[in-house]
C-alpha cells in the first residue's frame, strides 16, 4: 500500500509518508489513547490545556461537574484527555486559534462537541485542518464531530444521541467525546465494531435495519440497542464515502486506518530520533533503516496487525536530492471479521421400509 512521490520538493529534513491503497509505509510502536477536547468551560483560563487521566484530574480551581462531563465520557476508553478551553459563546476566530495551537501537540483524536448552524463553519474547519495535519505536516489524527459528512477518513460523523442510566440523556454532540476516547484507546489489533457503551441504556434516534445500511453508506458512526438494552457501536467507519484507487473501501474503517496512522507516525518518530544527520546517505546507511522497516513490519505482523509481509516488500533507494532517500513497503493491514454470510441447505428425508433415502 505504498503511494508515489510525483516531486520529492521538502525543505526541511524528515520523514514524508504518502499511502495509497494496496501498497504502505512503517519503528518501536507507538502508544495510543490521548483525545483532545474543545470545551467551553465555567472556569479556567482561555486557551489552556488541561490534563486530565484517570489517576490525575488537572482541572481548574471551581470546576463543575457539567465541565467535566466529557472528559469522563472520554476516559472510559482513553487514557488521556487534554482539555482545551474555548471562551464562552466562542467564535470562529477561537476554533482558528485553538487549532494553532494545537499543531505542536500529540494527540490521536480531536473532539469538537457542538453542533447547529453557527457551528457547521467551525466544523468545515476542523475538517480542512484535520486534512491538512495528515496531508501536508503528515501528523495522523482524526476528528470526531457531530452531524457533519466530511467525506474524509480522517474525520468521524457521529449522528445519534445517548440516554444513560438515571435518564440522563446525552445529545449527539456530547457523545462525540465517547466516540472520541473510544477511536483514542482501540489498539492497531482491535476494532470498535460491536463495543458497549458503558452506562448507556438506549439511543436517539432508534433505527431500523434498513435505517441503519442507509447510514452507514453515508459514512455515519452509530449506535444500536439490543433486548437486554445494552448500547453498542453498529460499525467502526469514518464519514469517508467516495471510494477511489488511491483510498479504497478499506481506508472507510477506523481500525484500518489506525494501523496506517500508527505506522506513518513511528516512522516519523525512529527516522528523526535516529537518522535525521546522524547516518550516511548511502548503501550502507540504508540497509541500516531498511532493517528498522523490516523489524518493525514483523512486529506488527507478528500482532496480526498486517499479514503476508516479506523482507522484500521494503525497498530503500536514493531520492533525487543528496540527502533523500525513498521507501516503498508493501503492506497489507488485517481487518476485522465484521460480516458473515450463513449458507445453509435442508435436507429432507424419505423412509421407505428399512431404508433411509436422502434428497436434496
Amino acid at each position: 500500500m505504498a503511494g508515489t512521490w510525483e516531486s520529492q520538493n521538502k525543505v526541511l529534513p524528515g520523514a514524508y509518508i504518502n499511502i495509497r491503497t494496496n501498497e504502505p509505509l512503517s519503528i518501536a510502536l507507538g502508544d495510543r489513547g490521548t483525545v483532545v477536547i474543545l470545551q467551553e468551560m465555567s472556569a479556567g483560563a482561555n486557551k489552556s490545556l488541561y490534563t486530565i487521566t484517570a489517576t490525575e484530574a488537572n482541572w481548574p480551581e471551581n470546576a463543575t461537574a457539567a465541565d467535566k462531563l466529557l472528559a469522563n465520557e472520554a476516559l472510559k476508553k482513553a487514557k488521556t484527555v487534554l482539555v482545551y478551553k474555548l471562551p464562552a459563546t466562542h467564535t470562529a476566530e477561537d476554533v482558528t486559534a485553538a487549532l494553532a495551537d494545537l499543531k505542536t501537540v500529540q494527540f490521536n483524536t480531536l473532539c469538537y462537541p457542538f453542533d447547529g448552524d453557527s457551528e457547521t463553519a467551525n466544523k468545515t474547519a476542523i475538517a480542512t485542518w484535520i486534512k491538512a495535519m495528515r496531508d501536508d505536516e503528515g501528523v495522523k489524527c482524526q476528528a470526531v464531530l457531530a452531524n457533519h459528512a466530511a467525506d474524509s477518513e480522517g474525520v468521524i460523523n457521529v449522528t445519534q444521541g445517548i440516554m444513560m442510566s438515571g435518564e440522563t440523556e446525552l445529545t449527539t454532540e456530547q457523545v462525540t467525546a465517547w466516540v472520541a476516547g473510544a477511536t483514542a484507546g482501540a489498539g492497531i489489533t482491535v476494532s470498535n465494531t460491536g463495543v458497549v457503551y458503558n452506562g448507556a441504556i438506549d439511543v436517539s434516534p432508534r433505527m431500523t435495519k434498513s435505517e441503519m445500511e442507509t447510514a452507514v453508506k453515508a459514512g455515519q458512526f452509530i449506535f444500536k440497542t439490543d433486548s437486554a438494552q445494552n448500547v453498542s457501536v453498529v460499525y467502526d467507519i469514518n464519514s469517508l464515502t467516495t471510494v477511489t484507487p488511491a483510498k479504497g473501501k478499506m481506508f472507510t474503517k477506523n481500525r484500518v486506518i489506525r494501523t496506517l496512522d500508527n505506522i506513518a507516525n513511528d516512522i516519523t518518530k525512529i527516522f528523526e530520533a535516529n537518522y535525521v544527520g546522524k547516518v550516511n546517505n548511502n548503501d550502507a546507511g540504508r540497509s541500516l533503516l531498511r532493517a528498522s522497516l523490516v523489524d518493525y513490519f514483523t512486529t506488527l505482523q507478528g500482532m496480526e496487525a498486517i499479514q503476508n509481509f516479506d523482507v522484500s516488500d521494503v525497498v530503500i533507494v536514493k531520492g533525487n536530492d543528496s540527502d533523500a532517500v525513498v521507501v516503498t513497503a508493501n503492506i497489507q493491514p488485517v481487518d476485522s471479521v465484521e460480516k458473515i454470510y450463513n449458507c445453509q441447505s435442508f435436507i429432507r428425508r424419505y423412509r421407505y421400509g428399512r431404508k433411509l433415502y436422502k434428497k436434496q
